[in-house]
C-alpha cells in the first residue's frame, strides 16, 4: 500500500484528509514542518501532501534527501493564483486551492500514485 503524508496545520482538514485517502493509502498526518522533519528522519513517504505554509518550509529546511524525489501536492488557500506558482517554482507536483472537491483531490493523488503496473494494463487490454 502506497503511502502518503499529510503535513496540515488546521486539525479539521487534517482529519477530512485522514478519513477520506486512508481508505485507500497508509495515511501518516502531522501539524507542522518540524513534526514532518522528525516523522522523515525515519520514513520515506510515496507522496506528500501539504498546506502551502508547510511546503515553503519543508523546503527552508531542507529536509531528508530521500524525499527530493517524493511528489509533493501543495494545497493553497483561497484559490490565490501566486501561491500555486510559487509551489510548483519550489518543486511542487501539483497544486489544489482549498477549498476543493474531495473527487478532484483523489484524482490529484492517483495521478502521482499509479495503482496499476505496465503489465496489468497489457493484460486487460489484450
Amino acid at each position: 500500500m502506497k503511502t502518503v503524508l499529510i503535513i496540515e496545520k488546521h486539525q479539521f482538514m487534517r482529519l477530512f484528509l485522514i478519513n477520506f485517502l486512508s481508505k485507500n493509502y497508509e495515511v501518516y498526518a502531522v501539524d507542522s514542518p518540524e513534526a514532518a522533519s522528525t516523522w522523515l528522519a525515519e520514513n520515506t513517504p510515496d507522496l506528500i501532501l501539504a498546506d502551502f505554509s508547510s511546503s515553503r518550509k519543508i523546503q527552508e529546511l531542507g529536509v531528508h534527501s530521500s524525499i527530493r524525489t517524493t511528489p509533493m501536492i501543495v494545497l493553497t488557500d483561497q484559490d490565490k493564483s501566486q501561491e500555486r506558482i510559487q509551489a510548483l517554482q519550489s518543486g511542487a507536483k501539483d497544486c489544489i486551492s482549498k477549498p476543493f472537491n474531495p473527487i478532484e483531490l483523489q484524482l490529484r493523488v492517483q495521478s502521482h500514485l499509479p495503482q496499476f503496473s505496465f503489465g496489468s494494463t497489457l493484460s486487460s487490454v489484450a
